[in-house]
């Protein structure tokens, strides 16, 4: 590839994300007990003896005087104490699951991003005010430069059409234009579907197609890729089989959302010789796990610098969300972008020759 291709990929290289309150917010299940105690009452009964003076004849007989009635004590009624109810069977909502979505075409991006005819899908559907109740959302991205995440966010979707919504109108919008634009897809269980687009800069604007509001990168740091990175950590890994494109020549667009180099689990080797025929090796869990974290404890930031050899010799990382990072061979290292600017990393003489012999086939 050409210096116009590592041009684009220097170009790819977002602002370092900014902190998201929402997904540091641990949510907390709360639980209610009831205890309901018995109580025994008890009453006492005195029987009292009325002494009763009889007043007799003339005769000369004595007075009589009755003795008093005994006294008679009734026994406490016995009760017994009151059961305690036992609580209800809780019933647990079962946890949410996510698969990635690919394309017909085999182009990087969630099927949902494109049209019939594999065009992004853009602003088309922005059809007006959107409503709550959408069961999934999809993040997509422009068709340069990134590709947002592959599986939909099911979490709290109404959140972020609230979030939406809570933005202020429109009051500036002069940025310049560049590849960061973005669609929010919402889909319902009845088959509707609506969007919003917005671009991670700021001073630039968030429409669903009548509304028009302040677009911002805290917005999108915050409201749209912190609720799926939060997924992400709720959910663990989607669902289902997974069959990753290995496209080589490599294209140059890579993951929306950083890669963590100490996360990667696969990716593979793409190599363009001169008079070659294309080389595409898969590589090892353990192979790509060690490139990672070499990669991470060695890279030092660097600067751009034309090279004849870019984009011949390519490796591409990938972690278990179907996220992509490629690292570029330039001389006797490797070009990747970093979290806020472009990394260098040189491996160690033993493991370059292992890399040399993996190109070679």
């Amino acid at each position: 590839m050409n210096n116009d291709f590592h041009d684009l990929f220097k170009q790819s290289v977002p602002q370092a994300p900014a902190p998201n309150g929402w997904a540091a917010a641990a949510r907390r299940k709360r639980r209610s007990r009831q205890m309901v105690a018995g109580s025994l009452s008890a009453g006492v009964v005195i029987a009292l003896g009325v002494p009763l003076a009889l007043n007799l004849s003339s005769l000369g007989a004595e007075n009589l005087v009755a003795s008093p009635e005994p006294t008679v004590s009734s026994a406490a009624p016995t009760t017994s104490p009151e059961e305690t109810p036992q609580p209800a069977p809780s019933v647990t909502a079962p946890s949410p699951e996510v698969s990635l979505s690919t394309r017909r075409d085999g182009q990087p991006g969630a099927e949902v991003c494109y049209n019939e005819v594999d065009e992004p899908v853009g602003s088309w559907i922005n059809i007006g005010t959107i409503d709550t109740g959408a069961a999934r959302a999809w993040l997509c991205t422009s068709d340069y430069g990134t590709v947002g995440p592959l599986e939909p966010l099911v979490v709290d979707v109404d959140g972020l059409v609230k979030a939406l919504y809570a933005q202020p109108p429109l009051t500036e919008a002069d940025a310049p234009e560049t590849a960061q634009f973005y669609t929010v897809i919402f889909e319902y269980d009845d088959g509707r579907k609506a969007s919003f687009t917005g671009d991670i800069q700021d001073s630039t604007e968030l429409t669903d197609g009548e509304n028009q509001l302040q677009g911002s990168e805290a917005f999108f740091r915050d409201e749209i890729e912190a609720r799926w990175l939060a997924q992400r950590v709720q959910l663990g890994r989607p669902v289902g089989e997974y069959a990753p494109v290995q496209a080589c020549p490599v294209t140059f667009n890579q993951a929306l959302f950083p890669v963590e180099l100490d996360e990667v689990v696969g990716g593979y080797a793409c190599a363009l010789e001169a008079g070659e025929p294309t080389k595409n090796v898969e590589l090892r869990e353990s192979v790509a796990a060690q490139i990672g974290a070499e990669a991470l404890a060695n890279s030092v930031p660097t600067e751009a610098a034309g090279s004849d050899d870019a984009g011949q010799r390519t490796l591409v990382l990938r972690n278990v969300w179907g996220d992509e990072l490629r690292l570029e061979q330039r001389g006797d290292g490797y070009e990747f972008r970093g979290d806020d600017s472009l990394m260098r990393w040189t491996p160690s003489e033993e493991f370059a020759a292992e890399l040399d012999a993996l190109f070679a086939g």
